[in-house]
């Protein structure tokens, strides 16, 4: 756990030096309480043994301490808790930032362990943050109270030492059994997250056919969160027990020192008195202790898990982002070739390619094939979602070197079959109002939404009206290849007819954009320049004579 902390203040998400503070602070706090109960034992030695000489003055300490305690107190609770909220902020934070530069591919593979982290772990290192304060300054007042018992008696504090010590060591051994049933539930955390993810993206199925959902949730739900329920009590539960049996031991001890330690050690009683008042202030620093072990042990798997994340993200190939000065380096480009493109999704899956095409600027580009060919696959390689296993890009004929291949994301714009509409313009500096109205009129959208605060005004419309605004988000962009993946599939008869017919000339004339897109529209094919089909991950280009028979009256009659 010392090497997950040190790696996690590094990374700022964990303030050391506010730690370290607070913890002095609750030092300060809790030696306040310790010199209150000293002065008590004071007050009754005085009490009861006159030979010890009056002293008025500990009127002034009573409230001395007190003083301190509230302040210190205070000050403590207040700083504590924007401790927290700082560390759950940070390490959101920080996860986050690694999650939106990490590739696309490694970032589905791990969108579950990512759920998790966020939620569950997040929340148990910033729980178990709050608790490092207390179980530090609970270790120095066991100490504190260590030095004043040793004080009163060696005899009575070397019997306190071996009943504490036997205690601990029980708690100790049967809490490893606890630590292992803490891991075992962190892990069904994952399970949980895939399970609910599969019911929040199948939504759609599972209300059709309700029967799909009550399988996953008898069959797989209940199942996981049933076992965690079980792990996660069984865990507390042995934790508890290990608890219970050192305190019997400590309230065991209390009764020994008080009712025997006079006639056997022949101790005066102003010092058994004395000595049980410290064993019962004890008794609440070393149950705090051993109540935290258990956050502290979940805070401990917490971290491992947090810290393995981290790692897998980092050493994944990163996309820091391309400087402003670069980022329109290819935008004047005359032809954008692919050459051996080949991508596999491991071995004997399935593959695409090697697939060799040149994208002539303005060209419009339709790509069609059966469900399963590798359309979407292929479009994902040349935006470079998905890593390449062998080819190169070229721009006007010159090899893309490796360290300026990211660069070829700037010259895309997609619209994706499952597109996501963000509510603002993110990523675009300067938003041209007067071309954001334009393209809501192309759209036929000006009456339906309109610019508030510079950005739309609603997003909550049909699918395919939302299609409309992701692709003027993609044009106010402003880069030179829009790639559109079954845009016109969820549009009416009417507004897919214009859309091949004036929507796409105008925005390649007027606008100078090359247009890549997947469709079935075969009524439309004649208005693409070039006509692509995707077969088993091969791609086929037909000419344009070859085309002609498909368009003639008779053909499409």
């Amino acid at each position: 756990m010392k090497n997950d902390l040190i790696e996690l203040s590094k990374s700022k998400m964990i303030p050391i030096k506010s730690i370290v503070g607070y913890s002095i602070l609750a030092i300060i706090s809790g030696m306040s309480g310790f010199a209150f109960i000293t002065v008590i034992n004071k007050v009754i030695s005085m009490s009861i043994n006159p030979e010890i000489p009056q002293n008025g003055n500990y009127l002034y300490m009573f409230i001395g301490a007190i003083v301190v305690f509230f302040i210190t107190r205070r000050w403590l609770s207040g700083g504590v808790i924007s401790l927290s909220q700082k560390i759950f902020c940070n390490m959101r934070k920080d996860v986050m930032k690694l999650v939106i530069k990490a590739p696309y591919r490694n970032l589905q593979e791990s969108k579950d362990q990512i759920y998790a982290t966020l939620t569950s772990d997040v929340h148990s290192i910033t729980n178990a943050s709050l608790s490092v304060i207390t179980f530090f300054s609970s270790i120095i007042l066991i100490i504190a109270c260590f030095v004043y018992m040793a004080y009163l008696s060696l005899s009575l504090f070397g019997l306190s030492i071996g009943i504490i010590a036997i205690g601990v060591g029980i708690y100790l051994l049967r809490s490893r059994k606890s630590d292992k049933l803490l891991k075992q539930a962190r892990e069904l955390e994952s399970d949980f997250m895939n399970t609910f993810n599969s019911i929040i993206d199948g939504a759609k199925e599972i209300n059709i056919n309700l029967d799909k959902g009550f399988d996953i949730y008898n069959d797989k739900l209940v199942g996981i969160v049933d076992k965690g329920e079980k792990t996660y009590t069984k865990a507390f539960v042995h934790y508890v027990n290990s608890e219970l049996v050192s305190q019997i031991l400590f309230y065991g001890l209390i009764t020994f020192v008080l009712i025997y330690s006079g006639s056997l050690l022949e101790l005066p009683i102003d010092v058994i008195i004395g000595f049980v008042l410290i064993l019962l202030y004890l008794l609440g620093p070393i149950v705090s202790v051993m109540t935290l072990m258990p956050s502290m042990n979940q805070a401990k798997v917490s971290l491992g898990k947090m810290n393995k994340l981290k790692n897998d993200l980092k050493q994944m190939e990163y996309n820091d982002g391309i400087e402003e000065k670069e980022k329109r380096k290819f935008h004047d480009f005359n032809v954008f070739g692919l050459r051996d493109y080949s991508f596999s999704y491991g071995k004997d899956k399935f593959s695409v390619g090697p697939i060799n095409l040149n994208i002539n600027r303005n060209d419009v580009i339709f790509i069609h094939g059966g469900n399963g060919a590798g359309k979407t696959t292929f479009i994902n390689t040349v935006l470079r979602l998905y890593d390449l296993d062998k080819g190169n890009a070229y721009i006007n004929d010159q090899v893309v070197s490796e360290e300026d291949i990211d660069g070829i994301k700037e010259l895309f714009s997609p619209v994706f079959s499952d597109f996501y509409l963000f509510d603002d313009f993110y990523g675009i500096e300067n938003v041209d109002i007067k071309k954001v109205n334009y393209f809501l009129r192309l759209f036929e959208m000006e009456e339906k939404v309109t610019l508030k605060d510079g950005k739309f005004s609603s997003i909550d419309l049909s699918t395919g009206q939302r299609k409309r605004l992701a692709l003027i988000s993609s044009l106010i962009e402003d880069r030179p290849i829009l790639v559109l993946d079954e845009w016109a599939a969820d549009q009416d008869p009417y507004f897919r007819h214009k859309f091949y017919t004036e929507i796409i000339p105008e925005i390649v004339r007027e606008h100078d954009k090359t247009i890549i897109a997947i469709t079935h529209d075969d009524k439309y094919y004649d208005q693409a320049d070039r006509l692509l089909k995707m077969e088993y991950g091969t791609l086929v280009e037909f000419q344009k004579k070859e085309l002609e028979p498909m368009f003639s009256p008779m053909s499409m009659g």
